[in-house]
């Protein structure tokens, strides 16, 4: 109880001091030294004033000193004995000083902390919501269709189920009616090789509409023991540019590719496969090697077939992922193009668009990259999917997606 009356005595002192200090200072010299000093009594006999300013203490006496004691005398009574002394082991700040780093520091930790509390929640909230799909549908028109056709694309799907054996995916497929279904890619993941997996669904898909397979890079890698660039294809099959013979890649023994055409899968690997739907004629095109430099070397005679015969069927071109179509500008790529691969960036910034990927570094649509939605293409329409794969906390305002796309004759 001592103590606390001795500190609000001495806090009453100090605040009595300060205010006459102030009265009989000029404004320079109260706003140079008011905060560099503290008052305390030890005893009724001697008053102690510690400085803890920045300057030198010897200017602080010659100064201030002749003021203070007037103050102090004036307070406390004459006779007192004042003993001014520097604060050791000060960190060189004024209070005021100390009180402002010490305020910025607790708004630097409140607003780090708000941060860390929004990014929590907007991680958590994504990661529910990503265990559902959405349904993402486009409308495109072509002259060669005389009614709608509908084609459902499921990409990137990563071994994801949606419901036991995928019933609520499949259940939705089947629902929308396609006309023709379309997977793009990375629907098995390399790292678990679950065919039997991609087989159950693509039994049931094949059920509901033809339904087509392109290989992505998790295929290949399960698949291939190299990669599809041309480098590769060449020291592989022992080719130069002299002597490359595209088709050697459809002649290498694929399990996976036999498994998937007896449950009703066509796998398209730099061929096509023309199919009636209704009263019109589609043409479908899978592309394998879409690495860009062996995209021509191993499908130019391939894909030029499929574009320039029969140019009254519709034209429907499949491919994994959409870099050529970021490096080539042929006339015609197809009627509609289709691709997967990039998860739509993972993280999607409102107005900014996708965060990062992998080939176009740091939002890559302000390089030119097609990362996510409905881009022109030679003049007609690419699609690119943000694909089905839900497993990654991280995918943040991207939602997977079901992509639906109605072609229509306007």
């Amino acid at each position: 109880m001592d103590n606390i009356m001795n500190i609000e005595k001495t806090e009453k002192y100090q605040n009595r001091i300060k205010e006459l200090f102030k009265k009989l200072s000029t404004d320079e010299l109260y706003d140079t030294w008011a905060d560099t000093f503290d008052i305390n009594t030890d005893d009724e006999k001697r008053v102690i004033v510690t400085y803890h300013g920045t300057e030198d203490i010897k200017k602080f006496k010659k100064e201030c000193k002749k003021t203070l004691v007037l103050s102090i005398y004036s307070v406390m009574g004459a006779g007192k004995k004042i003993k001014i002394s520097k604060k050791t082991g000060y960190n060189g700040l004024s209070p005021k000083t100390k009180k402002n780093i010490k305020a910025v520091k607790f708004f630097a930790i409140g607003m780090l902390f708000v941060f860390l509390a929004t990014a929590v929640i907007v991680v958590l909230c994504s990661y529910i919501g990503n265990r559902n799909f959405r349904e993402t549908f486009y409308s495109t028109s072509s002259i060669k269709v005389d009614s709608r056709v509908r084609v459902i694309q499921l990409s990137d799907l990563h071994s994801t189920s949606y419901g036991k054996n995928n019933k609520k995916l499949l259940e939705r497929v089947e629902a929308l009616e396609p006309d023709i279904i379309i997977c793009t890619g990375d629907m098995v993941d390399s790292a678990k090789e679950d065919i039997d997996f991609v087989l159950s669904l693509g039994k049931e898909l094949s059920e509901i509409a033809p339904s087509y397979y392109v290989y992505g890079n998790n295929e290949v890698e399960s698949i291939y023991d190299f990669s599809l660039n041309e480098q590769a294809l060449d020291k592989k099959f022992g080719f130069n540019k002299d002597n490359r013979d595209e088709t050697a890649l459809l002649k290498i023994k694929d399990s996976f590719e036999e498994k998937l055409e007896s449950v009703g899968i066509k796998v398209l690997k730099n061929e096509k496969d023309t199919i009636q739907v209704k009263t019109m004629t589609i043409d479908i095109y899978g592309v394998l090697t879409s690495n860009p430099s062996s995209f021509w070397s191993y499908s130019e005679k391939a894909f030029a077939d499929y574009i320039y015969e029969n140019t009254d069927n519709l034209k429907i071109t499949a491919v994994h992922e959409p870099f050529i179509f970021e490096e080539f500008s042929p006339e015609f790529w197809g009627d509609l193009m289709i691709a997967g691969h990039t998860h739509g960036g993972v993280v999607r910034i409102p107005i900014l668009g996708p965060l990062f990927t992998y080939e176009g570094g740091l939002f890559p649509e302000r390089g030119g990259s097609f990362v996510y939605g409905r881009y022109d293409a030679a003049g007609k329409p690419l699609i690119v999917s943000s694909g089905l794969e839900n497993t990654n906390i991280l995918r943040i305002n991207n939602q997977p997606e079901l992509v639906i796309i109605d072609i229509n004759k306007f």
